[in-house]
């Protein structure tokens, strides 16, 4: 398959592909809506660190797999949804074989390179992606292969050299509660969107600048 994205069903299966500091802004404000099934994809342990910037863990956490902390604390909310944890990474070798068993992913990583992955393999199979991204007191959110007008646009497209909010191995230290509040709160309405069958532009970007929004619309050919 190739640019020709799914009927969004109802309900979705949602793969949240983080679950650090965006997967833990994020997944508290979604968990309660009706999904088919959520899978959180995480290879990292816990660390101190994360603690002052990653509320669903605690210090009892430290050195298990955030992926599985994460879908306890799912489990632990009056929800009647099946919650999944992997633990591993998303790679080259396995992102095809589980983003296809999904209809929308969440991108709350912050490896420019897994992005990249994400964004080819989503558009490879019709499945619809919200990308979110921080950098310092700055955030970047992004909607791509949504059915529709713009499906086929990808990253390249639509960046091409100009917006380089991304970095490889961000700091979480470095950026503001607030702005990873936010960035959760973008991406969760984003997915309510999909969720209520509602439109969703393709490539529009939505920067944060440490006080407010703006939209920047996608490119017209």
């Amino acid at each position: 398959m190739n640019g020709t994205g799914r009927e969004i069903p109802e309900p979705l299966r949602l793969l949240v592909v983080g679950a650090g500091a965006i997967g833990n802004a994020l997944l508290p404000r979604v968990v309660r809506w009706k999904w088919e099934g959520i899978t959180i994809m995480d290879g990292d342990r816990v660390e101190e660190k994360n603690l002052e910037r990653q509320p669903l863990f605690a210090p009892v956490d430290i050195g298990k797999p955030k992926s599985e902390v994460v879908a306890a604390w799912l489990r632990n909310m009056p929800i009647a949804v099946r919650v999944t944890s992997r633990d591993e990474f998303l790679d080259a070798k396995n992102a095809e074989s589980i983003i296809a068993m999904h209809d929308v992913v969440a991108d709350c990583t912050d490896d420019a390179h897994v992005k990249r992955l994400l964004d080819r393999t989503c558009a490879d199979h019709g499945v619809a992606l919200i990308s979110g991204s921080v950098h310092g007191k700055e955030a970047q959110v992004i909607a791509l292969h949504v059915k529709g007008e713009g499906e086929a646009m990808d990253r390249a497209d639509i960046f091409q050299g100009k917006l380089g909010g991304e970095q490889d191995g961000c700091d979480m230290r470095n950026v503001p509660l607030p702005t990873l509040e936010e960035t959760g709160r973008r991406m969760a309405q984003l997915l309510r969107a999909l969720v209520q069958g509602e439109a969703v532009t393709n490539g529009r970007i939505d920067l944060f600048d440490g006080m407010q929004w703006t939209a920047i619309d996608p490119p017209t050919t």
